[in-house]
This record gives structure tokens, C-alpha cells and sequence, in this order.
């Protein structure tokens, strides 16, 4: 088993390889995320859409693809009042 610097390492220069429409960068990003901060998933997201970059991404991910803005109202339903994205006027935004 790899030690948790190796891994960050391997997903940060992986996610440089991708184009970057591809979801996996957000993936790779979340996992690097969790090692390094020693977090769970949900404040791994929290910690990323802190980035003006990513968080324009994922807005535009979860309000452009389908599957995502499926995951994304599953999310807030799931979450509640502790959902990290809302929606407004048929669009779904970040918190």
C-alpha cells in the first residue's frame, strides 16, 4: 500500500493528464482532498468549491449534465438544510 503522499502525488499529476472537461479531475481532486486534510467526502467538497475555479466548473457541471445535476438533486435532498448546492430560479447553485 502506497503511503498517503505517494497517492496525493499520483492523483495530482493524473488530474494534470486529463483534459479539463473531464470529470475525473473533480474525482481525483476530491480524493486528494480526503489525504491530505484526513476528511470526510462532504467536507472534501466543501474545502474544493472554496476555489472560485472549481466552484464555476461545478456549477456549470451540475447544471449542464445531466447526470450530474441528477446527483447534484439528490444531493440536496438527501442533505436537507445542510445541502452545499441550492436552487434558484431553475438553476442550481453553490452555497
Amino acid at each position: 500500500m502506497q503511503d498517503a503522499a505517494s497517492l496525493m502525488a499520483f492523483y495530482r499529476n493524473r488530474r494534470a493528464e486529463l483534459d479539463p472537461s473531464d470529470g475525473s479531475r473533480w474525482h481525483l481532486l476530491i480524493k486528494e482532498i480526503r489525504l491530505r486534510e484526513a476528511c470526510g467526502i462532504e467536507e472534501a467538497y466543501a474545502i474544493a468549491l472554496t476555489d472560485p475555479i472549481w466552484r464555476r466548473w461545478f456549477e456549470r457541471q451540475i447544471n449542464s449534465d445531466p447526470a450530474c445535476r441528477k446527483a447534484a438533486l439528490r444531493h440536496m435532498r438527501d442533505s436537507g438544510d445542510r445541502s452545499l448546492i441550492a436552487q434558484r430560479d431553475g438553476r442550481l447553485l453553490v452555497r
